[in-house]
């Protein structure tokens, strides 16, 4: 697995636009072309560039990684592991993605993120979404390394209290959520997967790059997949519209001089969590020198 910063090493312009295959990648301003493990394999009128050393013209690579499903990223030298400390496998190979949508909102990534981070807010925010389906203010909070999850229980587990122990079985009864430090989520929901990347675009607005995935129980037939569509559709049209609008009106709100600070209480563990240890990757950042920082 091999990934490149996406500029030609010509006069910098993107080569790759969007998804999809290919067995080069060819810059769209001077026909520059690269193969896929980043070396310069045509420079189109070569005789202008007789100094040229094509070994050094190659794209360059950045820190690639696949673990627990996903693909990592790492565009500097890490300051630290990140998320894969404690990351637990979850994506399996079976899982196809079968919806995927990007869009930006009008709120600091970190805000957008905190929407999911704890449950105190079921009843008040999502009264008519995931409150009749769910309880308030009850989850468990595991941390996994810089990571959190957070089980949700639906109100149908009650009819497990009928049922032995042995016969208890918590699929469908349950909702994961996975904080990925810093900026990624993935919820486990009943009928599908939701992935979740918040990019910051300014300190004002964030692009979510959202995957849905069919379960890895899916069977593969076309109703197992409406199925998928459905609980997306409903996750997608309710609960996630009214986070990013609790979002987007406290970034509104952080424009006048209410508030100093925020309050995090015992019930929003995994979003302290969070916090202290983007604050501590923060003070890592600031002891480096100058010159690192820009590499």
């Amino acid at each position: 697995m091999r990934a490149f910063h996406n500029t030609c090493r010509h006069r910098g312009m993107m080569i790759a636009q969007g998804e999809g295959n290919a067995r080069s990648l060819t810059c769209p301003y001077h026909a520059w072309s690269y193969g896929l493990d980043g070396r310069l394999r045509y420079v189109a009128g070569q005789e202008g560039f007789p100094d040229l050393d094509p070994e050094a013209h190659g794209l360059v690579p950045v820190r690639t990684e696949e673990r627990g499903g996903l693909v990592f990223i790492t565009i500097k030298e890490p300051i630290s592991q990140g998320a894969l400390d404690g990351l637990p496998d979850l994506i399996g190979p079976n899982q196809t993605v079968f919806e995927y949508s990007s869009f930006t909102d009008d709120a600091n990534w970190k805000l957008l993120l905190e929407t999911s981070m704890e449950g105190y807010h079921i009843k008040a925010l999502h009264n008519k979404s995931f409150y009749p389906y769910g309880y308030d203010n009850l989850n468990i909070v595991e941390t996994l390394g810089n990571n959190s999850r957070l089980v949700f229980p639906f109100r149908r587990i009650e009819k497990l209290r009928d049922k032995a122990a042995s016969e208890r079985r918590a699929d469908g009864m349950l909702t994961y959520l996975y904080q990925l430090f810093p900026n990624t989520r993935l919820a486990v929901l009943s009928n599908h997967y939701l992935l979740v990347i918040l990019e910051p675009v300014t300190v004002r607005q964030s692009r979510w790059v959202i995957y849905r995935l069919r379960p890895p129980t899916a069977a593969g037939a076309a109703d197992d997949l409406e199925k998928s569509k459905r609980d997306a559709a409903f996750v997608k049209d309710t609960g996630v519209v009214e986070d990013r609008a609790a979002a987007c009106s406290i970034q509104q709100g952080l424009a006048g001089e209410g508030n100093t600070h925020f309050t995090f209480g015992r019930f929003e563990k995994a979003a302290v969590h969070f916090h202290q240890n983007l604050r501590a990757h923060l003070s890592k950042l600031a002891e480096l020198p100058p010159d690192q920082l820009q590499r």
